[in-house]
């Protein structure tokens, strides 16, 4: 160990400030759907009821989008197209490498579509790429998502003019990560 672990620190702090750029874009939804329902939003913070308003932001068909969506990047990261269902320029054709970049883009994507049906269907035995995707969409459900909401709930209250409740301080997540 030579104890230069600066590059390693750099790469950390930048995932982590991703990371929290991805959750805070949380604040912009929750005004949207503050917007949508102000009264709504406002009788749950004066009745302090975070519960409530956590109910009031959650879309379940939403957060099941994200989630495949996660899968599917994940699935189709770092995966070599199919090399034999690319066309090929034929003896004096003009080598068109728009439609070889859009037949590769085609394989990646039906390939990762066949691995996201496996994965739904409980086989991660063939699923091949850089990461499981099953790891991505636990991420999300038991990280990204619960932070982006704690963030929403914060944002809304103090929207609202109340502080939120200590569960949801700054200081604190609602989610124990040690015990993930």
């Amino acid at each position: 160990d030579d104890e230069q672990h600066g590059s390693t620190v750099v790469a950390d702090i930048a995932a982590l400030q991703a990371l929290s750029k991805r959750v805070h874009f949380g604040k912009f939804v929750a005004e949207s759907k503050y917007r949508s329902d102000p009264e709504g939003f406002q009788k749950l913070v004066d009745e302090d009821d975070a519960d409530g308003v956590m109910a009031l932001l959650t879309n379940r068909v939403v957060e099941e989008k994200i989630y495949t969506r996660a899968m599917l990047k994940a699935t189709t990261y770092g995966r070599e197209p199919l090399m034999s269902s690319l066309p090929t320029a034929k003896d004096g054709e003009e080598d068109d490498t728009t439609s070889i970049i859009a037949a590769a883009a085609a394989a990646a994507v039906v390939a990762a579509l066949e691995a996201v049906k496996q994965l739904e269907n409980g086989d991660h035995r063939t699923v091949v790429g850089k990461i499981d995707p099953a790891i991505i969409k636990s991420i999300y459900r038991e990280l990204i998502i619960p932070m982006t909401k704690d963030i929403m709930v914060t944002y809304l209250f103090l929207r609202c003019g109340r502080e939120p409740p200590p569960v949801y301080a700054s200081d604190r997540m609602s989610i124990d990560v040690t015990e993930l």
